[in-house]
């Protein structure tokens, strides 16, 4: 098994005293889930994963996350949350955020304008739902519909 590279952060701020944060870039694609996590978070919005299913459609937001950090620079913070399960049990859940000092900076640069011109973007993609409920249902009618191959067995066969 290859071991990963260690992580470096260059930074030109002296390691004494408090390290300095400055907004990253923002994704020029609009109508992208990246592009819509990360306009909830400078909303100051904390994430979770089950609120990314419900509201950002997608179930792989340490996924996204990591991507807006690795490419666009950002530095998002999570903490670990307990919340209580429909079964009686308690899990622990990452919860994503931005720094409210990364946040003003990010507004004070004309991040706010973005913001607007995501959600309007995820606006129209959210109108094309049905039709992508569609395709996906024909799709997986295609698929059931296969036979296998001739020489493959059931494996209780």
């Amino acid at each position: 098994m290859k071991t990963p590279e260690p992580f470096k952060k260059n930074t030109s701020a002296s390691l004494q005293g408090a390290q300095l944060a400055s907004p990253g870039a923002l994704p020029t694609k609009l109508n992208t889930v990246a592009a819509e996590v990360l306009a909830r978070l400078l909303n100051y919005e904390r994430l979770t994963s089950l609120d990314a299913v419900h509201e950002a459609s997608t179930t792989r937001l340490s996924a996204v996350t990591h991507y807006i950090e690795t490419k666009y620079g950002w530095t998002i913070k999570s903490v670990s949350k307990a919340v209580g399960c429909r079964d009686g049990r308690v899990a622990w859940v990452s919860e994503y955020f931005l720094a409210p000092e990364i946040i003003a900076q990010a507004m004070a640069a004309g991040a706010g304008v973005w913001c607007a011109k995501v959600r309007s973007a995820r606006r129209v993609r959210r109108t094309m739902a049905a039709q992508a409920r569609s395709n996906a249902e024909r799709a997986n009618a295609s698929l059931s519909n296969r036979r296998p191959h001739t020489g493959q067995q059931d494996l209780f066969d």
